[in-house]
């Protein structure tokens, strides 16, 4: 006759599982995309001589200043002047921005990136234009 089979108890104490135990290993990361930098570099071959053009035109318009007087004052001119040095700021640190996008996102998100530091420095040099009175 067979005694029965005792069930082995732990002397150990029990701990709760860990909320971290139970959650799967993430997968791998997805490969970049080829040709993903295309549209980057593109969008700043053409943005960086626009803003070299839109950083000259900030450097000359002081001389826009120089018929401003008491009873002519040039508010609107300075004003456009604090925009457009904004804008350009804005410009240069948006160049990285479609680098980073562009190798983890589809191809729209990089080409529509892309164009950010573009209508910047397009914007910032309409600014000017208007504020000094070429526009």
């Amino acid at each position: 006759m067979s005694t029965p089979a005792r069930p082995q108890v732990s002397t150990q104490p029990s701990t709760p599982p860990s909320p971290y135990a139970t959650a799967s290993l993430p997968a791998e990361p997805a490969k970049p995309r080829g040709k993903w930098w295309i549209a980057p570099l593109t969008g700043a071959l053409v943005a960086l001589p626009l803003q070299l053009v839109a950083a000259f035109l900030l450097l000359m318009s002081p001389m826009a200043l120089d018929s401003c007087t008491a009873a002519n004052p040039c508010g609107r001119t300075e004003a456009a002047i604090g925009a457009t040095a904004v804008l350009l700021l804005l410009a240069l640190l948006s160049l990285g921005v479609p680098w980073y996008l562009a190798k983890r996102k589809s191809v729209g998100a990089g080409i529509g990136v892309s164009l950010i530091p573009l209508s910047l420095t397009l914007a910032s040099i309409g600014t000017l234009l208007l504020g000094i009175g070429l526009g």
